[in-house]
């Protein structure tokens, strides 16, 4: 980022670009069919940052958050559409505050995504582990029955 030039923008130009790549971007983000079960997936805040390449200035960092204050659940059916929470959203001038918003989020999680993904990739190992074993078993047992044939 060192190497961009950020030149000012008056507010009333930021404010229209804000609006216009927020109303884009939760566009983009609501024709994704996983969308409407983001937080049921625990995906409760999504932070972007934008900048306006002809300008070459930095617009800000949306964050967007789920809020459900009635605390019913949303659900789908197909023929009824209920969502009981509404995602919010702020901007963020310096993308350090984005960053330190991206910390505090990460440490307040009732769990360590870090140990997570530590498990997962364990997991995810030991299964390959058994599967280049099976394949390996099997290739020797072929190997086996070729030479008796063979024989």
């Amino acid at each position: 980022m060192s190497d961009k030039v950020y030149l000012p923008m008056d507010s009333k130009m930021r404010e229209e670009l804000r609006f216009a790549m927020n109303t884009q971007f939760r566009y983009k983000l609501y024709r994704d069919p996983m969308f409407p079960f983001f937080p049921a997936m625990g995906i409760n805040h999504i932070i972007q940052g934008f900048e306006h390449k002809e300008e070459k200035s930095f617009v800000g960092v949306l964050h967007l958050w789920y809020e459900n204050t009635s605390g019913e659940l949303s659900y789908h059916t197909k023929d009824k559409h209920f969502v009981a929470g509404i995602w919010r959203h702020e901007w963020y001038d310096h993308p350090v505050d984005a960053v330190n918003l991206a910390n505090y989020i990460q440490y307040s999680r009732p769990f360590d995504e870090d140990k997570l993904v530590k498990v997962m990739m364990k997991h995810i190992e030991e299964m390959a582990t058994k599967k280049v074993e099976k394949i390996i078993k099997e290739n020797i047992e072929e190997e086996d029955i070729d030479d008796e044939l063979l024989n």
